[in-house]
């Protein structure tokens, strides 16, 4: 790589100072030429004095180089090595297949097995771009490929996959999802677990796995492989041929049916969606809809030396070029001194309120990088009149565990008059990281009251609907809330605030005073959502010994 990026505006800017220069001598001609006109060879001079034309000669060479390095700062100037990380937004997606003897049933031809693998290869082709996943399970679950962006590894893996292909008989779902919510739980945000299964469970306890699921942000979305009505178990030969069908202990022919109802309160236990498997495939579509309506999150997706671009030094040597052009006089009886560093002074206030937001940009950059002491220095530096400038300040001062410190900075901010003239969904992020310090202060109470201010002016932030239930009914021991301070994904600000996307439009009709009817009905509604959450916080109860109920073996 070579000492420009962009090489190619060099040649415009020859070009560009050298007609910049053309079109200054053409222009001081015609001058010259135009006041020939009106006035003899000897009273020329006194019109035109000699150093007015060395004045604008000095202005024009000022003119070239200017414009000369503006071109030259487009070329993007580098050197010096820096280790960058590339980053990406996606959703992190496991999908676990049963592929217990169950699957071998052919009431969707050519049977469950195949079917599954087809809609497998759909979805897989549906997320490219994102990071994905494979798990295999029967009576023990096993990672097949772990969490990549390689799409086509994948899809080489699900080729492979066949009914009986896991040594444990049996179909323990609770296991599946207890190992693909280990695989997603190191992963900002929310993800998705997808399930292609008939449901039926033997003894895993798959209503508890989807709690502790929905705890950790993993939302099940459901594909039910399979007929409410079923169909024999086929019993397979060294050569693939069917020579009978499963009996069970008493002799009788074992019907394999779509254990629907189990799979559908599974779904929604986690706060995911339930689809049956159709002849035309249409829940493909349905399903990857809903999981690209979820909040991405950063990926990292590798890391590389790149030249460090210093476009700064030829843009701010053409800034001052322009300043000096703008304080010289043609002559001495020019322009007062005064009326000429009018608009030096505009100049001056523009560079100043660049360097003003520099900062916030530096601060904003420390912060992706975990840096928060070196982050707030640069956020103390940036303006303070700035909302979000205070915001990221308060964020820093909780990254670094003074909540003392960011709860009178999130305060004062609500208060002062800047907050409200903020962008839209600034005032519901900041009530939500008040909210959250409040919350670590153990100042309960108070946590309730802003993250209800919150929720009344963004009725769709799930992550404030989670951190009021905890703060109304905190789970025995220590507490946690969410943490308040990830980066938000519009560059426009780059306002770190909560581990999401910008939060929708709320609806302007809201209330600023109590809680509504309607905010009131869905924070109980989340309330005991959320109760079943707290069994985990419990003893562990007796499980049923293997004698009092006997697993099957498909």
């Amino acid at each position: 790589m070579g000492l420009f990026r962009h090489p190619l505006y060099l040649l415009w800017a020859v070009l560009a100072a050298a007609g910049t220069l053309g079109l200054g001598l053409w222009a001081e001609r015609r001058r010259r030429a135009f006041a020939a006109l009106f006035a003899s060879a000897e009273l020329l001079p006194r019109l035109f004095p000699t150093e007015a034309l060395e004045s604008r000669r000095r202005k024009l060479l000022l003119r070239v180089g200017c414009v000369g390095m503006l071109l030259v700062a487009l070329a993007a100037p580098q050197w010096g090595i820096e280790l960058v990380t590339t980053r990406a937004k996606g959703t992190q997606v496991v999908i676990a297949v049963d592929t217990s003897l169950s699957m071998l049933a052919e009431d969707l031809p050519p049977d469950r097995m195949q079917k599954a693998k087809s809609l497998l290869s759909a979805i897989i082709d549906g997320l490219k771009g994102e990071r994905v996943g494979l798990l295999a399970f029967a009576g023990e679950a096993y990672i097949q490929c772990p969490l990549t962006t390689d799409i086509e590894a994948a899809k080489s893996l699900l080729r492979r996959m066949r009914a009986g292909m896991v040594p444990q008989p049996g179909t323990a779902i609770g296991k599946a999802i207890r190992l693909g919510t280990r695989l997603l739980r190191k992963y900002p945000g929310h993800k998705a677990l997808v399930l292609l299964t008939d449901g039926e469970d033997h003894q895993s306890q798959p209503e508890s796995a989807a709690q502790e699921a929905a705890q950790e942000g993993v939302s099940l979305f459901i594909i039910g492989i399979g007929t409410l009505e079923g169909a024999p178990i086929p019993v397979l030969d060294d050569n693939g041929k069917t020579v009978g069908y499963k009996k069970d202990t008493k002799g009788s022919t074992v019907v394999s049916r779509l254990g629907e109802n189990g799979l559908i309160a599974l779904a929604s236990a986690s706060g995911g969606a339930y689809f049956r498997a159709s002849p035309d495939e249409s829940e493909v579509s349905a399903l990857l809809r809903r999981i690209m309506e979820m909040d991405k999150s950063d990926m990292t997706s590798g890391s590389a030396n790149r030249y460090k671009n210093r476009f700064r030094a030829p843009l701010c040597l053409a800034l001052l070029l322009l300043l000096v052009e703008m304080l010289l006089g043609e002559t001495r009886a020019a322009r007062p001194l005064l009326k000429r560093l009018l608009p030096a002074g505009a100049l001056l206030c523009l560079l100043f309120a660049g360097c003003s937001d520099s900062k916030l940009m530096r601060g904003n950059r420390d912060y992706k990088k975990e840096q928060y002491g070196e982050a707030l220095k640069h956020y103390e530096k940036a303006d303070p009149k700035d909302p979000k400038t205070v915001f990221n300040r308060g964020a820093a001062h909780y990254k670094l565990g003074d909540f003392e410190g960011a709860q009178g900075i999130y305060d004062e901010l609500l208060r002062s008059t800047a907050a409200a003239r903020a962008p839209s969904g600034f005032l519901p992020k900041a009530y939500y990281n008040l909210g959250n310090s409040l919350f670590r202060k153990e100042r309960l109470p108070e946590a309730v009251q802003a993250y209800k201010r919150c929720l009344l002016l963004d009725p769709k932030d799930e992550d404030c609907r989670h951190n009021l239930v905890l703060a109304l009914r905190p789970p025995k021991g220590k507490s946690r809330s969410k943490d308040s301070s990830s980066q938000q994904n519009k560059d426009k600000d780059e306002t770190p605030s909560k581990p999401k996307p910008e939060p929708k439009q709320n609806d302007p009709k809201q209330g600023q005073g109590g809680m509504s009817k309607e905010d009131a009905d869905r924070i109980l509604q989340a309330v005991q959502e959320k109760e079943r959450s707290a069994e985990k916080n419990q003893p562990a109860q007796k499980q049923p010994s293997p004698e009092s109920q006997p697993e099957a073996d498909w």
